[in-house]
């Protein structure tokens, strides 16, 4: 069985694959099953093969939050049709400040009628034409993360790190650094989406201070995202994959 995840960026797609493989035992597949070929990503576009039993999982970053549609269009619609690639399709999105039925009647119009039911943390069923003209069924599964965790996968993994009293202060700090710093170099953390991802690295670099020169897969790697509660609450549906 396929599955698919879809999510905004890059460093979303990379954080999901390490919190999968540590919780469901997703391993890193150097291509995907016989017969099934997806067009290769542009430069703000990801897309990996995971590989679990005889099970695939495709995880595609596709390059923000407004690109889901034209992603969905370009990549993997056709490969679905044809070779019906895949049973089970994650959405995964940041809420910001929109309303759910919002993100859910945005994401059906972009999808342009290919899907029909969406719902939040609920697995609904679709139903399409493949290219020989016989209706097959998939599930979709919408996860919106939560108000409280918007902007970027990287506040939930920075308020997981925050379960712990002590790392909480380490978190705190790092953001009051970063924030100050960031002054002084606009150079290169010109956005609040980058400032978002210098914090995440300072605290990494804080508690992981032997990593520091070490390849960004170590230092993932070396964080346990299977014992964090915020993680569990916001992707332990994936499970079901």
């Amino acid at each position: 069985m396929n599955k698919l995840i879809l999510c905004e960026g890059k460093t979303d797609a990379i954080l999901l694959s390490y919190y999968l493989g540590r919780v469901a035992n997703w391993k890193f597949a150097k291509k995907g099953p016989s017969g099934l070929k997806i067009q290769s990503p542009s430069n703000n576009e990801s897309i990996n093969w995971y590989k679990k039993d005889e099970d695939y999982l495709l995880i595609c970053g596709v390059g923000g939050k407004d690109n889901f549609g034209n992603f969905f269009a370009q990549r993997i619609k056709n490969p679905l049709v044809t070779t019906d690639a895949f049973e089970k399709i994650v959405i995964i999105t940041d809420r910001d400040e929109r309303e759910v039925n919002d993100i859910c009647t945005a994401l059906l119009e972009d999808m342009a009628g290919f899907f029909t039911n969406i719902q939040d943390r609920k697995w609904c069923e679709n139903s399409y034409r493949n290219a020989f003209g016989i209706k097959k069924n998939l599930r979709l599964l919408l996860v919106i993360i939560p108000r409280e965790h918007a902007g970027a996968l990287e506040n939930i993994m920075l308020s997981a790190i925050s379960e712990d009293p002590y790392d909480r202060n380490i978190v705190d700090k790092t953001a009051s650094f970063v924030q100050q710093i960031r002054r002084e170099a606009d150079k290169y953390i010109s956005t609040e989406r980058l400032q978002l991802k210098a914090h995440l690295g300072v605290t990494w670099a804080v508690q992981f201070p032997e990593k520091v020169f070490s390849t960004i897969d170590e230092q993932i790697n070396s964080v346990r995202w299977e014992e964090y509660e915020t993680l569990e609450k916001c992707f332990g549906i994936l499970n079901e994959l």
